[in-house]
């Protein structure tokens, strides 16, 4: 009888090894990713727009392999990533980062234009807060006295003056409810601020005639 038992359990022991792969897995673990493979995983899932799966997988791949020959690449691209979801904070901190390691890179122009316009899509329509219009405008700025920016300094000149503009549409609108208030020495003051520092950007002939209609008031 105790033949019987014994053989009994030795066949239910050897089923569950055979049906629970669990049991032996740890034995013969998967064999890693190679970097490569995480690379092109990494770039398959930013490609399709997942880029909270292309985060996770440039992150396994960056602390997995620091020393991968595209470890650049992979510092960009997880801002890239952010930037392109929206986590505009996040994605300046991650462009920052990758500067400060890899200064000489030729991306760092289409980088630092890149953080300019993190600030310029935070922009709301007449922001009465300037500070997120002034730092777009400084940032895109910066880029058009870099002579290193080729072509990202034409295209910083162009947001540059989109700022501006919206810096004086923000000075109009200031100038006009001022009037609306009866406070026509503030509105005076905004209208002539637009023609001397954001002249030329289509609001001159509104500014000027805003100062005629309210002379001797």
């Amino acid at each position: 009888m105790r033949t019987n038992f014994r053989m009994i359990a030795v066949a239910v022991a050897a089923l569950l090894l055979v049906g629970c792969p669990s049991l032996w897995k740890a034995d013969n673990p998967e064999k890693p990713l190679a970097p490569e493979e995480l690379f092109k995983n990494a770039e398959g899932h930013f490609d399709k727009k997942d880029y909270d799966a292309a985060i996770e997988e440039y992150e396994r791949l960056k602390s997995a392999h620091p020393d991968f020959k595209k470890i650049a690449d992979v510092y960009l691209k997880i801002a890239d990533a952010f930037y392109q979801k929206g986590d505009y904070d996040k994605a300046v901190a991650r462009y920052q980062q990758f500067i400060e390691l890899n200064p000489g890179n030729p991306e760092i122009p289409r980088t630092k234009y890149n953080i300019a316009m993190c600030y310029f899509r935070q922009i709301k329509r007449l922001d009465l807060d300037s500070r997120v219009v002034q730092g777009a405008a400084d940032k895109f700025k910066e880029i058009m006295d870099d002579p290193n920016a080729g072509e990202w300094a034409k295209k910083a000149k162009e947001k540059f003056e989109e700022c501006m503009k919206k810096r004086a549409e923000k000075e109009m609108y200031k100038a006009r409810t001022y009037v609306s208030m009866g406070r026509y020495k503030a509105a005076r003051l905004s209208a002539k601020r637009v023609l001397e520092e954001y002249g030329k950007l289509g609001f001159d002939k509104e500014a000027d005639d805003l100062i005629k209609s309210i002379k001797g008031k």
